[in-house]
């Protein structure tokens, strides 16, 4: 994805090629990367904790609390399953099925999507025959790899148990082609690559998540070239996040059509409406990022920062807010996100079609969304709120994708 990135390499692995290399605190894992240079952290690890905010997942967020322009990715898990189904009907891939550390605030936790491919590995296997936990049509039924529109039936799923959005984002995760050691053996693997044995099909969200991680080590490249800028750790989630595709495959979409939902989080890995790029000529991006200027710190609640900036209209407008939030079960400031049509007093909230909304602004996520399909051009203003502020000094960050008016670029409003 990046190839000229530089790897610093960390095992976790014993003896006995279990977990045994963790250090008693992942901060020791994360600072001996940080001090190398590191600043995105991909985690292909994980335990299966059923959604729970454990003791690892705080040790994450607060790391990222500490480090804030490191960006820790982690793997969602393996543990989805449509056998002995509570929160959907037979056939379907249940929820809360997040592993830990997975389940923490401040990563960028990566599902699997179901690659395009057609041929090797287990591509053209079904679900059913590969894994015991899904004999049960439809999901029994339908083929491993192939249709990319589709969820990976193994991908776990949220919401995490305070009714969080995870996974973050997915990405493609099944018969993807890997690296494999020349003492691995093959039965290790999916099957075979042809032609070259230096590599091998696997899957799992273990191959989703370094994809992102590559995808943000070129949005992080972007940023420190194209617009000489230092991103936090919540800028580069943010911009992932706002340009992920809306997969609309019948399991990604079961039981909740809207962005975001409990399978696919935010959507799929999508680059080309992620940073600009010739594919989409009239895209620009705008962003705020305010980890190095503590006069856009919230310090109290019922503080606001608001900005304005126009759009010509185009195809499509998104805006994405995120934020660190202090580590501790459950969202602990509470920041929210509205966007106001100035011309038509049109307003959207943050996160408005999320499960469980109840129509009123989200109490529950440091990731927020507003996306517009064909948006009526114009003047916007875009405000972030502290609705409930438990510790002082919040940074956060906010991006803006579309076909922006470069003569009004976002801008704060005084006062």
């Amino acid at each position: 994805m990046a190839t000229e990135a530089k790897i610093f390499f960390q095992s976790l692995m014993d003896a006995q090629g279990r977990l045994g290399g963790l250090p008693l605190s992942l901060e020791e894992l994360f600072e001996q990367a940080y001090q190398e240079g590191a600043r995105i952290h991909n985690n292909s690890w994980g335990s299966a904790t059923n959604s729970f905010y454990t003791i690892n997942s705080m040790e994450v967020d607060e790391f990222v609390a500490k480090r804030r322009d490191m960006l820790v990715i982690i793997s969602a898990g393996n543990e989805g399953r449509s056998d002995n189904a509570r929160n959907v009907d037979r056939g379907y891939v249940d929820w809360l099925s997040i592993g830990s550390p997975a389940s923490c605030k401040n990563s960028l936790t990566v599902g699997a999507s179901r690659s395009s491919r057609t041929s090797g590995g287990l591509s053209r296997t079904n679900y059913g025959d590969a894994f015991l936990r899904f004999r049960d049509p439809p999901i029994g039924e339908e083929l491993v790899s192939g249709n990319p529109e589709c969820m990976a039936a193994f991908s776990s799923r949220g919401p995490c148990d305070d009714y969080r959005i995870k996974p973050d984002l997915i990405a493609p995760g099944t018969d993807i082609a890997s690296v494999r050691s020349s003492l691995a053996p093959l039965r290790n693997y999916w099957g075979g690559y042809p032609g070259n044995s230096k590599y091998a099909f696997m899957g799992g969200t273990s191959m989703s998540a370094p994809i992102v991680a590559g995808c943000a080590a070129l949005v992080r490249q972007y940023y420190l070239q194209e617009r000489n800028h230092e991103p936090s750790a919540a800028l580069l989630k943010a911009t992932l996040i706002n340009g992920t595709r809306w997969l609309t495959g019948w399991d990604a979409i079961a039981d909740y059509g809207t962005a975001p939902n409990y399978h696919q989080g935010f959507g799929c890995i999508h680059m080309p409406y992620t940073i600009p790029n010739t594919a989409e000529p009239n895209m620009r991006l705008e962003f705020v990022d305010t980890l190095k200027n503590q006069g856009m710190h919230f310090n109290r609640t019922g503080q606001r920062f608001r900005f304005t900036f126009k759009t010509n209209g185009g195809k499509w407008l998104r805006i994405c807010l995120a934020w660190t939030d202090p580590p501790a079960r459950a969202l602990q400031n509470n920041l929210n996100l509205f966007v106001e049509h100035l011309p038509s007093a049109q307003k959207w909230l943050g996160n408005q079609d999320r499960p469980i909304s109840l129509n009123i602004p989200d109490p529950t996520n440091n990731v927020e969304v507003v996306r517009l399909q064909n948006p009526a051009p114009g003047e916007y203003m875009v405000q972030v709120q502290a609705t409930n502020l438990l510790k002082k000094g919040q940074d956060f960050a906010l991006v803006v994708a579309g076909d922006l008016d470069p003569s009004a670029p976002l801008v704060p409003i005084p006062g």
